[in-house]
């Protein structure tokens, strides 16, 4: 599996800084649009990193795939690199107790598990053996990607 990936006609992103990847639906590309100029209707997904940041790419999800990244979706349309996932834990009710009375969070979905990454933990609708089984299935389809040529 590659290390970095390649986005926006030359940046290099290294793999281990992407907290989680999500396609932009047409929606937010308007709200973009409206925002930053017409420009900005040529972005397809955001990427997020560890530190919370954002970097908008004109590739797909199945662009960055075929560079050979595997990704494991983990439910409200986000993706992790596969190599990034090092734990999935149950995500408890008494968890969630206490993130919405004491740190006065809003959960407005049933989270499952607890996904620990290299660029932070994330929270997952699908069950820990899910994230688990997909996390295999993602590294062995990203180690028989074909690899891109370099330029």
């Amino acid at each position: 599996m590659n290390k970095t990936i390649k986005i926006n006609s030359g940046s290099v992103i290294p793999v281990d800084t992407i907290r989680f990847v999500r396609a932009i639906d047409d929606e937010e590309r308007t709200r973009l649009v409206h925002r930053y100029g017409e420009e900005a209707a040529d972005f397809r997904i955001s990427i997020q990193f560890a530190d919370k940041s954002t970097k908008l790419a004109k590739e797909t999800l199945d662009e960055v795939r075929a560079q050979g990244i595997g990704f494991v979706n983990i439910g409200a349309n986000r993706h992790v690199v596969a190599t990034n996932i090092k734990e999935a834990s149950p995500f408890t009710k008494d968890e969630a107790t206490k993130l919405t009375g004491q740190k006065g969070y809003t959960l407005n979905q049933t989270f499952r598990a607890r996904v620990e990454t290299t660029a932070g933990t994330l929270l997952s609708s699908a069950t820990p053996d899910q994230i688990m089984d997909r996390r295999a299935k993602a590294m062995e389809g990203a180690t028989a990607a074909p690899k891109p040529a370099v330029k």
